[in-house]
Formats: C-alpha cells, sequence, structure tokens
C-alpha cells in the first residue's frame, strides 16, 4: 500500500520496523522484512515523480574541496538514486575488509566471508542469473578463456541490472505486499527517546503536515549525507540523545576519485577488443574492469585502485544528436543544427552493422573508439577524520533543519596509489599484447596538479561508520547505533573504508543481513 503523508486521512497502523528512505537500500530491506511476514513502514521524503520541493530539501553546502554529487547524486522520490544510477554491481574484496595499518585501518568488525551468502542473496532477490563471484561462469558461456594478466593485476567483471530503478523493479510488492506500507512525502526530522530506547520519528510532509510515528525498531536508510545530517540535526535538537556526543558522528566521509590517467594504444586489437568490450548475456550487460592485486597494494601500502578502459568515440557525439533531433520532432519543435543531420544518420549507418553483427555474434559491445582509448581510475580515497559532514549554523530548509555541510578532504596519498597501479598495469598489458599504456606525466611524476581533474563520483561512504564503541564509531557490527536498543542505520554512511568498487552492492548486502538480525 502507497499513501502519501501530504494527504493521509487516518494514520497508518504502528509498523514493527520503520524504514526512513525509499532508496535501493530502504527497499532491499523493507522488501526483505515484509516478505519474512514483518509489518514495515517505508518513509520516503519524495513522491512518486521528482518534486522540486522534495528535491530543494538537499541543499547543502559545500566547504571543502568540489564536490558535485552532494546535489547530482541524491534524489528525494521513491526509490532514491536508483533512479539515478546505472545498475552496476561488484562486491567487496577480502582486503577491503581487512586490517590496514598503513592507511589507520583496523579492519572490519566481520569478513567478506560473513557477507558472501548476503552479496548472493541480493543477486538472487536482483535477478541476477549468474553467482556474483562467478566470473569463469560467464565466460565459460562465451565459449572463450578468460584474460592472462599475471598474479599483480585482478581481471573482474561487474554486473548491471536489466532494471536498475528498484523502485519499478518491486513496484507490485510495495504497492501490494499486505506488510509492507510506503508512505510518501514523508522527511524524517528528528526523533524522540526514553534513555537509550528511540519511541518515535517525527515525520513531516512538505505543506507542514507533522506524524509521530512509533515503532519497534527505526532504520536510517536515507543516503550517507541525509543520514548524517539527520543524525547530527536531531542530537543538536535533542541534546540528551544517545549519539549526541559522538565525535564521529559525521567524520570520515569519503568518495572515489575518478580521473583519466592515460592513453591505451593496442597492439592486438582483435585480443584487446575480445579482452576488454562490455559483455551482453540473456539481457545482463557485464563490464570489464582490472584491480591491483591485494599483495601489491599491501606490499605498496596505498589504497584501492580499479580501472576501466574507456571507448572514445564519435558514435557518442552522433547519438547524442540523434536523440536531440528525435525529442524536437517528438515536441513539436525545430530541431537544432538541422543541416547537420545528414552527417550524424551518415556516420550512425556505417556503425549499426557492425554493432548488431558483434551483439549476435559475440555477445559483445562494438566499440569503434575512433577518438581513442583511455584509462580512466577509481581510487580509494584514505579514510580522514576531518573529512566530514556539519550542520551550518544558520541556514535552514524548509523544515526548518540546519543545511549539510560537507567539507570533503584528501590528504594526496592516493596519488601514489594512481601512479604505482600504472607502473604496475603498463608492462602487463604490453607483455600479453594488449596494449601499450601511455600514461599521464602527472600521474608518472606523482604531481597533485591531476588531482584537478579528479571528480568525485556519487559513491559516499562515512559519516556513520562502524567501530566496536561509541569510541570508535557511530554503530556497532549489527548496525545498531551505539547507546541505542532499536536504532539502526543501513547504507554506506557506516563504512569505515570504500574499497574502489560501488558501494551499493555491498550496502544491500549489509541490509539482507540486518533483516535477518530483526526477524530474529
Amino acid at each position: 500500500m502507497i499513501l502519501d503523508l501530504e494527504t493521509l486521512g487516518d494514520a497508518p497502523p504502528r509498523p514493527r520496523v520503520a524504514v526512513i528512505g525509499a532508496g535501493a537500500v530502504g527497499i532491499v530491506l523493507a522488501v526483505a522484512l515484509a516478505r519474512k511476514g514483518v509489518p514495515v513502514l517505508l518513509c520516503e521524503s519524495g513522491g512518486r515523480t521528482v518534486d522540486p520541493a522534495a528535491q530543494a530539501l538537499n541543499d547543502a553546502v559545500v566547504a571543502g574541496r568540489a564536490h558535485t554529487g552532494i546535489a547530482e547524486g541524491r534524489a528525494r522520490i521513491l526509490g532514491g538514486t536508483s533512479t539515478l544510477w546505472g545498475g552496476q554491481l561488484i562486491a567487496f574484496r577480502d582486503i577491503d575488509f581487512a586490517p590496514r595499518p598503513w592507511l589507520g585501518l583496523e579492519g572490519w568488525p566481520f569478513g567478506r566471508d560473513t557477507l558472501a551468502p548476503y552479496y548472493e542473496a541480493v543477486a538472487t532477490m536482483l535477478g541476477l542469473p549468474l553467482r556474483s563471484d562467478d566470473d569463469a561462469a560467464v565466460w565459460s558461456a562465451l565459449n572463450v578463456s578468460p584474460p592472462a594478466l599475471g598474479p599483480d593485476v585482478e581481471f573482474v567483471l561487474t554486473r548491471w541490472l536489466k532494471e536498475a530503478n528498484l523502485a519499478r523493479m518491486f513496484a507490485r510488492e510495495l504497492a501490494e505486499n499486505p506488510n509492507l506500507t510506503v508512505l510518501l512525502h514523508a522527511t524524517a526530522t528528528g526523533f524522540e527517546a526514553s534513555g537509550g530506547r528511540i519511541d518515535s520519528v517525527t515525520l513531516r510532509a512538505p505543506g507542514g503536515r507533522e506524524l509521530l510515528l512509533a515503532a519497534d525498531d527505526f532504520i536510517v536508510a536515507s543516503g550517507t549525507i541525509e543520514a548524517s545530517r539527520l543524525m547530527l540535526a536531531a542530537a543538536d535538537a535533542r541534546p540528551g540523545l544517545p549519539w549526541a556526543g559522538n565525535m564521529w558522528v559525521g567524520a570520515s566521509f569519503q568518495d572515489h576519485l575518478d580521473v583519466r590517467v592515460g592513453t591505451v594504444h593496442p597492439i592486438d586489437k582483435k585480443r584487446f577488443h575480445d579482452a576488454f568490450d562490455n559483455i551482453f548475456l540473456k539481457g545482463y550487460k557485464y563490464n570489464p574492469k582490472v584491480a591491483l592485486a591485494a599483495h601489491v597494494q599491501a606490499a605498496e601500502r596505498i589504497t584501492n585502485v580499479g580501472g576501466v578502459f574507456t571507448f572514445e568515440s564519435s558514435f557518442t557525439e552522433h547519438l547524442g544528436n540523434l536523440k536531440i533531433f528525435l525529442r524536437a520532432m517528438r515536441s513539436g519543435g525545430v530541431p537544432p543544427n538541422l543541416k547537420a543531420m545528414p552527417r550524424h544518420f551518415a556516420a550512425l549507418a556505417k556503425m549499426w552493422w557492425p554493432l548488431i553483427i558483434r551483439y549476435l555474434r559475440d555477445n559483445r559491445a562494438f566499440n569503434p573508439a575512433d577518438l581513442g582509448i583511455g584509462l580512466r581510475l577509481h581510487v580509494e580515497q584514505k579514510p580522514l577524520r576531518e573529512s566530514r559532514i556539519t550542520l551550518h549554523p544558520t541556514r535552514r530548509d524548509a523544515n526548518g533543519v540546519p543545511l549539510a555541510v560537507l567539507d570533503w578532504r584528501l590528504d594526496g596519498s592516493e596519488l601514489e596509489a594512481m601512479a604505482r597501479f600504472c607502473e604496475v598495469l603498463a608492462p602487463v598489458l604490453e607483455r600479453e599484447r594488449f596494449a601499450r599504456l601511455e600514461v599521464d606525466p602527472r600521474v608518472a611524476a606523482r604531481d597533485p596538479a591531476i588531482f584537478a581533474e579528479a571528480r568525485d563520483t556519487n559513491h559516499h561512504c562515512g559519516g556513520l561508520r562502524i567501530g566496536a564503541t561509541a569510541a570508535d564509531g557511530v554503530v556497532d557490527a549489527d548496525l545498531r547505533v551505539h547507546g541505542t536498543d532499536n536504532l539502526h542505520i543501513a547504507g554506506a554512511a557506516v563504512y569505515p573504508s570504500s574499497s574502489f568498487a560501488n558501494p551499493t552492492f555491498t550496502a544491500m548486502a549489509l541490509a539482507l543481513r540486518l533483516a535477518d538480525r530483526l526477524e530474529a
């Protein structure tokens, strides 16, 4: 059942669990609990479609390094940021959970083996046809051998969902599961507590209507930045809340750095494309990536690095102009650059046939790369306590909640990881006759000027990290907020470190693990 706080008649039945935030993590968690027979109320700040008033609640201030994702990477809508992402899934590796003293990390309170069954449960829930860690099965289905890159570079395949928007994927259950109620336009603004127990959360609609929602358990799954802001603002308004004095609330914010570090010149074009072109099987996409092996990372005392080859082509420009043309025709407008359209159509006509042949014959993408091939890196940020989210002292949103202030900081150590990755990868590519890697001179020289071109990736992590005690973090190994009996945080906000991988798969796996604990 889907309700709207703005137009709500009677208050919804008291749920056993209230989930705050209907993005990828909140939806997976709420659906999993409802399937177990647990009554759940899933609260979403936005509506079914983009609502400017709701989206305006994301207004924030960037005080440190420029960060576009604080605006572009957050969505207040049923489905949350799953309405924005491409649906890419990649699990964290063993080293991501292990102690890494060279980064000041004591490790997660559990290893990858603890999450392994939950990765597979998420993959099954989302309809993936092959195990998330079985790359060999993908290559076997193609009847080819996987690329050999040696012991220092790992070859990995990321999985992509057919339907990335989880509100659409689970539309029927969100509307019809008798154990699940969705409440739209319901923004959480604070908590009421008795000692260590949360009694209720205050929900506010755009028109000002408020609802004090009681439940047995509460889960904040509203995204890294908003979850940190809610916890900070709630403690600011109620200094007696258990986490009010916790120095880790808002601290150690992380994002991945995305940067083009070199140009790739294939030696054997067929060999290169057979290794690194996207794979399509039964309608699912698999994206080849390369990553620095864990033993190299440990020996070099650096952060995680993963790389992807980007095929730069005028095909993208021609296809973009075709979309603009068709959009204008549908709306009855005058297409821009009409005189250039024959050139775009002619260029696309030359590419359609090889594209179709490559797809049907080889189950691969066709990448003409007439503008070159680049190597882009996703680099794990070293966690820094001073990289953090705080509250603005004077500016507030329409609900009276202080705006978030993001002070995103780096210490520059990521540059060494970028340079060493290129130095390890280049001879491997050449030895195996894949390609010659021409590394950006700034990377080779360890010149911090390259950071000016490194952008954030909308992979927000940290702010409410896991720690054994309140002196070490905000939540315990079961994602329960220290000092409380029934408040949990779900999502990448709890990560003490961030790997190089998209954080969503691991966040959903943690959500299913939490669902098991709440069911017990």
